[in-house]
């Protein structure tokens, strides 16, 4: 990774740079240091002394948000003029007194790249001392009564072991749910590269530990084991071990990447750039995808507006955005904070998405007067598109049975809902006064599409006689067929609408 430090004193010249490290040191008082093609790309940059406000535009381009890092001593130094320049690069104030500790952290705070992935609970393995009957809730939950509380036993242990790099830093979060009467331990041992005797490190994590990730940054390489812990009486339900790359507090996969979760340990990541902190904001939900992490980076970047990325790292790929009630309620409210922080209406924001991030688009556009609505590959209808799977696509896409077979959600009077059900209550505030109102939609769609060949329609149905806009393409091809022309039909339906929506406002404020 590059560092580019601007002060009066290289720091690289008094402490000990990690290897790894290219260290790029800029005098903050001399202008002719401040050229972009000498100092190249950067991931990192560290401001500890004043500096002309013209000479930190002149590197503008190199800094990404939330890779500024400034002395915190200097925060009042910094007058008004940089207010704008600092929002823009979403500036982290640090303590500097230590700078060793913090060149240290440099690495493993600002790599590049991210990196997320999950132990599936179909790999775990109940203990043979476990008598209790025990069932797989499709690929979401291991289910299992407990009745003991003469000390914790093991209760679930994984086949597959999770790589370890001591360069980086390992978060880990462990799902379950259980009844009030369990308790429950989650227990980690390292095993040393090698080898597969030496245990270089194990522990045992109380349920209170558990609140918050695992951070995990013993300096031995190899690989981590792991097993969940009960006693007590009642149901518990394990599911898969999240583990990511940490930054040690810089952000969830991304720098300034932010995490929600509810009281069931269920998640969504967000994150936020300030572009020019000029509207419309643009929100992109990631379409689905194993690997947890960010989708759709560059592309919202290059449109040059604040944006929000949004990403479900749960099941296989993705829960389609919806959850329980308080995960939903979390999500909107960063939204509405979002666009009240950059002092903007609901009409100055635009949501997005692909496939399974075309239905988060919708589903929480639809809580919003927004401008539009981009979407690629709709999918609307979670039953219909599980009743499908068994003709028109066998053996394919098991995520939608386990959405559909394990729906949680209340419906009107506090009844269960079915996900048909839930279908139709969308539909219906989408028929309703005014629906989706003024926004503008925009669907590109394959008309042979295996997974909701009716989505289009029925968002057309559900707009007749409404003010809403809808417009649409439709390209020959099942659902994953001729992905490049969806793609490149979004991006530039993206440019046109935000190309008229600044038009439409320009002219505005000229009248």
């Amino acid at each position: 990774m590059r560092v580019l430090q601007i002060g009066c004193e290289d720091w690289s010249q008094s402490c000990g740079v990690p290897d790894g490290v290219e260290w790029c040191f800029v005098d903050a008082g001399d202008a002719s240091g401040f050229d972009v093609d000498i100092i190249g790309a950067i991931d990192v940059t560290i401001l500890d002394a004043l500096c002309d406000l013209d000479n930190l535009v002149a590197v503008d381009a190199l800094i990404t948000p939330y890779t500024l890092v400034l002395a915190r001593h200097l925060e009042a130094a910094f007058d008004g003029t940089y207010k704008e320049f600092f929002a823009r690069k979403a500036v982290v104030y640090e303590d500097m007194d230590d700078r060793q500790r913090l060149v240290d952290d440099l690495p493993r705070k600002y790599f590049a790249g991210q990196f997320g992935q999950k132990l599936d609970i179909r790999k775990a393995l109940v203990s043979p001392f476990h008598t209790s009957r025990w069932w797989f809730e499709g690929n979401s939950y291991l289910s299992t009564d407990i009745d003991h509380d003469e000390g914790f036993r093991q209760l679930i242990m994984w086949k597959e072991n999770i790589p370890y790099d001591g360069d980086h830093v390992l978060e880990l979060w462990p799902e379950y749910v259980k009844d009030a009467g369990c308790e429950i331990e989650f227990g980690v041992q390292l095993i040393q590269s090698g080898t597969s005797e030496v245990i270089a490190f194990q522990k045992r994590y109380s349920e209170a530990e558990l609140a918050e990730p695992i951070v995990f940054s013993p300096p031995t390489s190899g690989y981590l084991s792991c097993s969940v812990f009960a006693k007590g009486t009642g149901l518990v339900r394990v599911g898969p071990i999240h583990y990511r790359h940490s930054r040690l507090g810089a952000g969830q996969f991304l720098p300034g990447g932010q995490r929600i979760v509810d009281s069931g340990r269920e998640e969504l990541f967000y994150y936020f750039h300030p572009g020019n902190l000029l509207p419309p904001l643009n929100i992109y939900f990631a379409g689905y995808r194993p690997a947890e992490g960010f989708e759709g980076y560059f592309m919202m970047a290059g449109l040059g507006h604040p944006f929000l990325l949004v990403t479900d790292p749960r099941l296989e790929g993705g829960r389609f955005y919806i959850g329980s009630e308080e995960l939903e309620a979390r999500m909107a409210k960063v939204i509405r904070e979002r666009i009240e922080a950059l002092g903007f209406r609901e009409e100055d924001v635009i949501f997005s998405g692909l496939s399974m991030g075309s239905f988060g688009a919708l589903y929480y556009g639809s809580q919003f007067k927004a401008h539009a609505i981009i979407a690629g590959k709709p999918i609307v209808d979670l039953g219909y598109v599980a009743e499908r799977g068994r003709l028109v696509r066998p053996n394919d896409f098991f995520t939608i049975f386990d959405i559909v077979n394990f729906w949680k959600r209340e419906g009107r009077g506090g009844n269960s809902a079915t996900v048909e059900g839930f279908t139709q209550d969308l539909l219906a505030r989408w028929h309703g006064n005014p629906g989706f109102g003024d926004t503008k939609i925009l669907l590109s769609y394959m008309l042979q599409d295996d997974y909701d060949d009716q989505a289009y329609y029925a968002l057309l149905h559900s707009q007749t006689g409404k003010p809403t806009t809808v417009i649409a393409r439709g390209y020959q091809g099942r659902h994953n067929d001729d992905s490049a022309s969806i793609v490149t039909w979004f991006h530039n339906q993206y440019r046109r609408v935000i190309d008229e929506y600044r038009r439409a406002r320009d002219g505005d404020s000229r009248g």
